[in-house]
């Protein structure tokens, strides 16, 4: 395979993914005697790293089209070692003031990277890929995530020892990272086996800000914010309270159900819209099974508290765990929590890489996707965090929420009947080294705005080789 080809540099991503971010929520929570306990599964409660994830997808945005996705994942590897040096300095001094430093700094690092990923899964990939690229990187986000969570339940009881040398493992296998994203090839020499260049135009600073600014004014921008907004927010809200290894395993279970969503976008049984259709059926069945499952449990345990009001939520959980009944709707809902939240991400996603395969554009559109969402989760937590607890008042932010993922649901829908088998890399015949001018002038002529987008791509290499 050609160093040069995407697949060759997804496959050098990915691995760099693995050995940073991977083996971090393999052993971070083990490695710092942290017990997951499942009151929000999906947005964290600790208000720096989330005011930092608020905030990096828009800088993701400059950052990714200005310096480079090879320096973007070099600054993430880098980051990760400090951060595992972090806690193995926790380890031998009993200090975890520069861990906390560094927890912050590495999860923005980490979202950017993230950022930077998505849209390399979307851009580097060919059409009929591009889902399932998208479930091979959410899918190693969530088994790691899965694994982390049974290791530090499971082995909650070794000793310092175990831990150290654990910690030591980490930090020795992250040094290796920085070497891995060093390999990574610069996106403007990928070059497509058809000849065509994933990115070619160049940008600067002026540009960006004045292209960012123009995508809001995009209509396809516009129906998707509410999409990006309400979902998280929605999650957010619905706090269902059970702390056991099987609550865990099922809600991440539900969340690496994904890669079923993935084959039934990517497979070519039939127009990319009617699989787009049948997703979005999809899609609905699952987030309302959730709503209402997360409703009944929800009224189960709110009905408890209010009868019970000195009762903990530690201890609210526990009661859960062993009443049958109880247990076994948590389960349930916590299973199907999973599968929506997961294939609503994983279908926006999908839904903007079929507007576009431009990756500067790409990436205004999935970097505004990830501050959005989690911008909607923070103001989620901390209102039901600061909600007086009353049967109504505790449920009425979840209410609002699910109401306003069925409305954003409605704009998505406007959104995908304007996807289209067009944006296919059409032009794969024109090479970036021979391209003639009849070429771009007769490929111009389709209507299609993602192919005119290549043709600007292409006609621009061209134009340099001549000067």
């Amino acid at each position: 395979m050609r160093y040069h080809s995407p697949y060759t540099q997804i496959g050098l991503i990915s691995l760099t993914l693995l050995m940073t971010h991977a083996i971090a929520l393999l052993l971070q929570y083990y490695l710092l005697k942290v017990v997951p306990y499942n009151e929000n599964p999906t947005y964290d409660t600790y208000w720096p790293t989330s005011a930092v994830a608020c905030v990096s997808g828009f800088a993701a945005i400059f950052l990714i089209n200005l310096i480079g996705l090879r320096i973007i994942f070099v600054i993430h590897s880098v980051t990760s070692v400090i951060y595992a040096s972090s806690i193995v300095y926790g380890y031998k001094t009993m200090d975890y003031s520069f861990h906390k430093v560094m927890y912050v700094i590495n999860s923005g690092s980490y979202d950017v990277s993230r950022v930077a990923i998505i849209v390399v899964m979307l851009t580097y990939a060919s059409e009929r890929w591009k889902a399932r690229a998208l479930g091979v990187f959410l899918f190693i986000e969530y088994f790691s995530l899965t694994m982390g969570d049974v290791i530090a339940i499971t082995h909650r009881t070794d000793d310092w020892a175990h831990r150290y040398h654990a910690s030591i493992a980490l930090l020795v296998l992250t040094c290796l990272a920085p070497f891995v994203a060093a390999a990574i090839a610069p996106a403007e020499t990928v070059v497509r086996d058809n000849g065509v260049y994933v990115l070619a135009r160049k940008t600067n600073l002026v540009t960006e800000l004045v292209e960012t600014a123009k995508i809001f004014k995009s209509k396809y921008m516009l129906l998707l914010l509410p999409y990006m907004f309400s979902y998280p927010f929605a999650y957010s809200t619905c706090a269902v309270l059970l702390n056991d290894v099987v609550t865990i395993i099922l809600y991440d279970m539900g969340k690496i159900f994904v890669i079923a969503l993935g084959l039934m976008l990517d497979i070519p049984w039939s127009t990319r819209r009617m699989r787009a259709f049948v997703g979005f059926a999809n899609l609905w069945l699952f987030f309302t099974l959730s709503i209402v499952f997360t409703m009944v449990t929800r009224m189960y345990q709110d009905t408890w508290k209010l009868a019970n009001p000195k009762t903990s939520e530690q201890e609210l959980s526990t009661i859960f765990t062993v009443e049958s009944v109880e247990r076994n709707l948590a389960y349930t809902t916590l299973f199907f929590t999973g599968i929506a939240s997961s294939l609503i991400e994983l279908f926006g996603l999908w839904v903007i890489g079929t507007l576009t395969n431009d990756m500067r554009a790409c990436c205004r559109f999935v970097g505004t996707f990830h501050s959005v969402m989690f911008i909607g989760g923070m103001l989620g937590i901390q209102i039901a965090h600061h909600t007086p607890f009353t049967f109504i008042g505790a449920n009425l932010p979840m209410i609002i929420g699910n109401a306003a993922v069925y409305v954003s649901l409605i704009s998505m829908y406007f959104v995908i009947r304007r996807i289209t088998d067009t944006n296919d890399w059409s032009l794969g015949r024109i090479s970036s080294a021979n391209a003639s001018h009849a070429d771009f002038d007769s490929a111009a002529s389709d209507q299609s705005s993602e192919t005119y987008m290549v043709v600007a791509d292409v006609k621009h290499i061209h134009e340099q080789q001549i000067v």
